[in-house]
Parts: structure tokens; C-alpha cells; sequence
């Protein structure tokens, strides 16, 4: 049995029955933190580094915390693993037990805790519908969070490489109607992220999270469809220590039809998550969040696009020159050429959306190639004309070199087990994956894929 609402949109990843944790290759970057990514290399030649903490940010109710909008407490649930063993061939583990937790910021005390690898613990966010409900009944799902802005996951001596993290959330009815979810990632300082558009009722949220202990100062900036967007609005936004700060980028821009984000942090590091709610009139048409995209280049893949009738792929070109751009699909049958505008020229400092519409219902992975560095990603929707429907987007991603996965629960208020998809894309060479699941006691299974040149 899957869960498929009509009209809910989600290009989601394989799991085992109920819960449970995948490792594999997937769209959402940054989702196994496997060590420190910003910590200098002192090991001399021959010497290896034993990871004996590492931490994840989740960004929490990504619907709440803006100034002068209205909160929309939708039932967000955080939940995290270890990786087992088996996925981290050559990472040397420490010594001794080790633990994982989710735990509320700023200051709270742990609220939920599993000390064995592949084990999926769970934390609802207190004060939003469905929150303080185990999840399945499981003897690993936690307390609610009491009433934190953001979660914080940490992995701890033998447990610390390979933690994964997610938060996720459903509404089945209403205007808050949509399937959301979104991977929790590391700190950076700099980050491109690309979702929204300009028709009414449509809004977008800019989650910016600093989990260190001084204050940073956010620039946001935006380019459009006819090029940078001048305001002085997002400039030097002050996200404080261990906290959280909400902008609506309504306050840069209310029209701009194709925005794309671009974040720099000074003095510290922040993660960065885009909300894209949209309501036509009384009638929702969906919410989606995406994290940043992988950084500018000239050959960018965006996997796990998921088309069943209206899609779109967004490109921008961060320089100044005029840039060429040529995309293409990558199926399992090898690369196809899109329905149409497969080679357009996008004028530098400017945003360009390509109709997808026409494409065949079916996962692809999207290839862009451009003679100047572009980011890129890609929308698709779920909607029968004016009726309800949801969206979701997908960004490019860097290759995955050692591990990547994401733990897997049902969402609060899921009526019943929830289906998901695993998209492996290998662009160039001919590529092997193994696959590793795990089920709700921890047990690991493992099969080997093979993914040829170009496909997916």
C-alpha cells in the first residue's frame, strides 16, 4: 500500500517497509555528515582522522517566524540515523558507544536519543497539529520538542560519521493542503538557492539558521528574469547566536516571476533553506522547500525530476556575459532532447525558465551544459486545472564521492505507509552504487546497482 493523495507531488527516495534508513546516491546535497567540512587538514601523509562528533541543522516550522505574516503551524517531525557500517567502508570509526540526538535549540535538552547505527530516531516540534505522537509506535521516536525554532542532530564518538537528518511534514486538507520535506545539511557562506514566482498568493520564505555562538550578518541578494533585483532590503540581515531568522522575499521583490537567491554570510556560517508556499486565491496549489544548489559551473545535474504534466527547469547565469545554454534528459534508455528551447542563450546576471511541459510522465534526471558557470533546477506540478494541487522542486547537485542518504519516517498524519522512489543518475562514465536499506530494528540489506553512462 503507498499514500498518494491525488494532486501531492514528491520525487522522494527508496526506503524499507516503514521506518527505516537509505543510503544511496539522491537529490537533496549534504544530507551525511561523514565529519567536519570546514576544519583544516593537520593529518600528516599516511595519518588518518578519527570523527568523533558531528552535527546537522534542521531549519524547524519553515512556515512560521516571519514578522507580519501569518504562522502556519503544519506538523513537522525531525528525524535522523547513523549509517550502518556496511556504508562506510574506510571511515575508521571511534572507539566505545557512542549516541545520536535531536535536540531543540537554542538550549534545550535532548528529546529523542538511539545509541545503535541504522536506528531511526524521531522528534515532533511541539505546538503544531500532530506533534507528540510516536511515530509508529516505535521504542526510538522521542518527545515533543518544547517549542524550539530549530533541531539540532548530533553524532557523537563511534556514531558520529555517516548521521543523516530530515524533517518532513503532511496536510491533507485545507489550504495548508501539501506533502513538504527537505534534508538537513551543514553551514556555509555562501549559497544559491532557486524556487517561487510572482503570481498571487504566492510566497517565499527564507530560512536562515546560524548555529554557532556569535552573530552573522546575511546578505541576500536576487537575480530575475531581467537581471539583478536592486534592494537594499536584504542586506546585512543579523542572524543571532544559535537562532534562526525568517525573511519573506516579498521584501526584495513581491513580482519577480523566476527568482533565484543568492546568500553570503560574513563572520560565520549559516544554512539556507527556501520555502515556496503558494495559495491561488482560497485554493492551495502547493509548498515545497529546497536547499542550496550545487555551486556555479558549466555542467550542472539536477536527478530525481519527477513529470506527470506541468514542469519547468530554472537556469541562471551569475556572471556578467551572455551564456549558451544546452539541456537535455537523461533516462534510462540514455540522453533525450527536451520538448523544446534545448539550446537558448541567457543573457548574463539573469534568470531564464524552460517549459517542460511535453515530456513523457517519468523520473529523469535534467542535464544542463553552458559555456559560462549557471546554477540550475527544476519544478514540477501536480494539478488537474484550478483544483488543489502541490509542486516540488528539485536542484542540481555535486557528484557523490563517499555516501549520501536520508532516514525516512512517515510524515505526522499520514494515513497510511508512504511510497518512495530512489533516482541514480551517473553522467560521463559508466557507474556501480550499492544500495544500503536498513529497517526499524536497525538490520541492513545491500544490493548493487549498475548505472550506465548518461543515464538514469
Amino acid at each position: 500500500m503507498s499514500l498518494s493523495p491525488k494532486g501531492i507531488a514528491r520525487a522522494l527516495f527508496a526506503s524499507a517497509a516503514g521506518t527505516g534508513l537509505v543510503l544511496a546516491a539522491m537529490h537533496v546535497p549534504g544530507a551525511v555528515a561523514l565529519g567536519p567540512r570546514h576544519a583544516p587538514d593537520t593529518t600528516r601523509p599516511g595519518e588518518t582522522t578519527t570523527v568523533r562528533d558531528s552535527t546537522l541543522v534542521c531549519p524547524g516550522p519553515e512556515l512560521r517566524g516571519v514578522q507580519a505574516v501569518k504562522d502556519h503551524d503544519v506538523g513537522v517531525t525531525v528525524s535522523a540515523a547513523a549509517a550502518p557500517e556496511r556504508a562506510l567502508t574506510g571511515v575508521d570509526l571511534a572507539a566505545g558507544a557512542g549516541s545520536l540526538t535531536i535536540t531543540g535549540m537554542p538550549g534545550a535538552s535532548p528529546a529523542a536519543k538511539v545509541t545503535g547505527r541504522g536506528l531511526v530516531a524521531t522528534a515532533p516540534l511541539a505546538g503544531a497539529r500532530g506533534a507528540g505522537a510516536p511515530l509508529g509506535g516505535t521504542p526510538t521516536a522521542g518527545k515533543p520538542l518544547a517549542g524550539p525554532s530549530w533541531a539540532a542532530v548530533g553524532g557523537t564518538d563511534s556514531l558520529a560519521p555517516g548521521v543523516a537528518a530530515a524533517q518532513s511534514w503532511l496536510v491533507t486538507s485545507g489550504e495548508d493542503r501539501s506533502l513538504g520535506m527537505v534534508a538537513c545539511g551543514s553551514p556555509s557562506v555562501e549559497s544559491w538557492l532557486l524556487a517561487g514566482g510572482g503570481q498571487p498568493g504566492r510566497q517565499e520564505r527564507l530560512v536562515l539558521t546560524n548555529p554557532g555562538d556569535n552573530a552573522v550578518s546575511v546578505d541576500v541578494t536576487m537575480l530575475g528574469a531581467k537581471g539583478p533585483v536592486k534592494s537594499p532590503t536584504g542586506l546585512g540581515i543579523v542572524v543571532p547566536a544559535r537562532a534562526r531568522t525568517s525573511v519573506l522575499l516579498d521584501s526584495i521583490s513581491g513580482t519577480e516571476t523566476a527568482p533565484v537567491v543568492h546568500v553570503v554570510a560574513q563572520g560565520g556560517l549559516v544554512t539556507a533553506v527556501l520555502n515556496d508556499y503558494w495559495l491561488d486565491g482560497t485554493v492551495p496549489a502547493g509548498s515545497d522547500d529546497t536547499v542550496p544548489a550545487a555551486a556555479p559551473s558549466r555542467d550542472q545535474v539536477i536527478p530525481a525530476v519527477s513529470v506527470v504534466g506541468a514542469a519547468r527547469l530554472r537556469v541562471a547565469v551569475p556572471g556578467d556575459a551572455e551564456t549558451v545554454v544546452q539541456a537535455r534528459v537523461l533516462t534510462a534508455q540514455g540522453p533525450r532532447a527536451l520538448p523544446r528551447d534545448g539550446v537558448v542563450r541567457v543573457a548574463g546576471g539573469t534568470v531564464r525558465d524552460i517549459d517542460l511541459t511535453g515530456l513523457a510522465a517519468g523520473t529523469y534526471a535534467i542535464q544542463v551544459r553552458a559555456d559560462h558557470p549557471v546554477v540550475a533546477g527544476a519544478m514540477v506540478q501536480r494539478r488537474n486545472g484550478s483544483a488543489a494541487g502541490d509542486l516540488a522542486w528539485s536542484t542540481s547537485t555535486g557528484d557523490i564521492r563517499e555516501v549520501a542518504g536520508l532516514p525516512l519516517t512517515p510524515p505526522a498524519g499520514a494515513p497510511g505507509p508512504v511510497g518512495h522512489l530512489l533516482s541514480l543518475t551517473s553522467g560521463g562514465d559508466d557507474t556501480s552504487v550499492e544500495v544500503v536499506t536498513t529497517d526499524a530494528t536497525g538490520k541492513a540489506t545491500s544490493q548493487r546497482l549498475g548505472v550506465p553512462a548518461d543515464s538514469t
